[in-house]
């Protein structure tokens, strides 16, 4: 998932205090809702601490039922591909999905890496792309090995 819409309104605010705006308070738990619908609540949330990302990932975990502690990985604050792998990797077997909320144009470029079918998607706030992979463990986890089940965007649910 990439983060809700955030408001660019204060020079004094630095990049990673960010709130979201109006339109991404009510986009995120828009987005958790249809996680829900869809029955994909995740066993893991992952994501950025920056201000922005971390409301998102708590309004979509609230609103879909996610009732686990999220991660925040300073890592998914615009680090590289490989190192967001590597946490994806190391995340234990007891979780069938895991959902990550991050940042563009990291998140075009991990789903770019990730799916077999090299095709761009591109991510607007607050999109939703699900992944099925077929590994037994996260550290089986390979570049170009996903399939893309679907990709959501607020505005085609509003």
């Amino acid at each position: 998932m990439r983060h809700a819409k955030s408001d660019w309104g204060s020079d004094s605010q630095t990049d990673f205090d960010r709130p979201l705006n109006e339109r991404g308070l009510k986009s995120a738990p828009l987005m958790g809702k249809e996680l829900a619908r869809r029955n994909k609540i995740p066993g893991l949330i992952i994501s950025s601490p920056a201000n922005r990302a971390k409301t998102t990932a708590k309004l979509a975990a609230e609103s879909c039922g996610y009732n686990q502690n999220i991660l925040f990985e300073q890592e998914f604050y615009f680090g590289s591909i490989d190192e967001i792998l590597n946490i994806i990797m190391a995340v234990g077997n007891e979780y069938d999905t895991i959902m990550i909320v991050g940042h563009n144009p990291t998140s075009e470029s991990l789903i770019y890496r990730l799916l077999k079918e090299h095709r761009h998607q591109q991510m607007p706030t607050a999109a939703v792309a699900s992944i099925n992979f077929n590994i037994d463990e996260w550290n089986q986890l390979k570049p170009n090995s996903g399939e893309l089940e679907w990709l959501i965007i607020p505005r085609e649910l509003a």
